[in-house]
């Protein structure tokens, strides 16, 4: 049995143009070795994902925001993964807003940290990174250019 588990998930950027990502073990199928993704998890009944993402964020990062500075959906992308024997099928919908400060506090390091990273830094690393392609992705979001309909990631 698969159950279905939509997130809303936001790609936060300071002033400096670098976006936040945590540090967490991917589920399978990834491989069970350290990798980054932007803030951000489950909507939760009643909760639209615009909603959604402004909690998790808060959660996550203690950051404060408002609906409408994360505008419209600027990416998704869709997929199964598995843990704790139970399998999701999940569609995650990425949001993008800037924050005025880099400081940080929540629940959404796992312990294992977090980092603001630069556009640069993404497109060099060969760490994996959630979502594939932020960095192409980013490209646009920093000149602010916004495509009619969101962009479909890979999974």
């Amino acid at each position: 049995m698969i159950t279905n588990r939509p997130t809303a998930r936001v790609i936060l950027a300071d002033p400096r143009d670098r976006v936040l990502l945590f540090r967490f073990v991917p589920p399978d199928p990834w491989p069970r070795e350290p990798a980054w993704h932007v803030p951000g998890g489950g909507i939760e009944a009643g909760e639209s994902p615009v909603e959604a993402a402004v909690r998790e964020v808060r959660e996550e990062t203690g950051l404060l925001l408002d609906p409408r500075d994360c505008g419209e959906p600027v990416a998704v992308n869709a997929g199964e993964w598995s843990a704790g024997g139970r399998r999701y099928h999940t569609v995650h919908t990425y949001f993008f807003a800037r924050v005025a400060g880099t400081e940080i506090s929540g629940t959404g390091d796992d312990g294992l940290g977090h980092r603001w990273w630069t556009l640069a830094e993404l497109a060099a690393t060969t760490e994996r990174v959630f979502p594939p392609r932020l960095a192409v992705l980013l490209k646009d979001l920093f000149q602010g250019v916004r495509h009619e309909r969101p962009v479909t990631l890979d999974w």
